[in-house]
């Protein structure tokens, strides 16, 4: 159902933790989301990243719906979860696991990478009540990152390398994804749109059909301090209107460099 992939995406985007070079190890931080289309909630995610002292991380992500969305997804969930190592301040995914549960169905995606061939796999299981089956693959395009650890590394090179704009593919992403610092007409609607509340804003340009509203321009605005998501909006879906999510709890272990 397009809604509840909104939502999963919507939660994807905002579970920008810190990595290495800002936090020392070992670290914790947890969030969780609200995603509403006016005052209709829509789903509900948490985002969470772990970073161990051997250098390996672990972050995950789980979005599901909620009310009406509920309904006709079947009370889809959908959970990401990545696992790799820290390189160079940045998160280098060895692993990336997406599961879907929608009713009686379920489908469990692993891509695996290897870096040093720069080759990825997949496996899939695909499942109707006991019914399953098995494919796999080597995908037709390696990339470096998963479509966590590139929000991941994405808040660290715009907030503390200074990068302006990035073209970038991820593993788990069917569509590249354009990330600007927005300026002129983008920054006043960045601007309005959250209130001229304090923060770093960026723009997601989302290739995505699901999203189905004009460029696909998903808002952030991200916290100075630790360049973390505390909101964002998607503007005018085709169907919706502006969908918003916002953080409702934030926690963490461990202390900032």
């Amino acid at each position: 159902m397009v809604l509840s992939k909104q939502i999963a995406l919507i939660a994807a985007l905002l579970s920008a933790f810190c990595v290495s070079q800002l936090c020392a190890l070992p670290f914790s931080s947890y969030a969780k989301y609200d995603v509403k289309y006016g005052i209709f909630s829509m789903g509900e995610a948490t985002a969470s990243l772990k970073i161990y002292e051997n250098g390996t991380y672990e972050t995950e992500v789980k979005a599901k719906a909620t009310g009406l969305a509920a309904t006709l997804s079947g009370k889809r969930v959908e959970t990401y979860k990545s696992v790799g190592k820290i390189v160079d301040g940045r998160l280098l995914p060895d692993t990336l696991e997406k599961f879907r549960s929608s009713g009686k169905k379920t489908k469990l995606v692993k891509y695996v990478f290897d870096h040093e061939t720069k080759e990825a796999a997949a496996f899939e299981d695909r499942c109707v009540k006991s019914d399953c089956t098995h494919t796999s693959e080597m995908l037709p395009e390696y990339a470096q990152n998963d479509i966590l650890t590139l929000y991941h590394n994405v808040a660290l090179m715009f907030g503390k390398e200074g990068v302006k704009e990035l073209n970038a593919t991820a593993i788990g992403s069917k569509q590249p994804v354009h990330v600007i610092v927005p300026e002129g007409k983008q920054l006043k609607t960045a601007t309005k749109a959250f209130g001229s509340a304090e923060g770093f804003y960026i723009v997601v340009i989302l290739n995505q059909e699901i999203f189905s509203s004009d460029k696909g321009e998903l808002y952030i605005n991200l916290d100075e301090d630790d360049m973390t998501a505390s909101e964002a909006v998607l503007k005018n879906t085709t169907l919706f209107g502006d969908i918003w999510g916002k953080r409702i709890e934030k926690k963490s272990e461990g202390e900032w460099e």
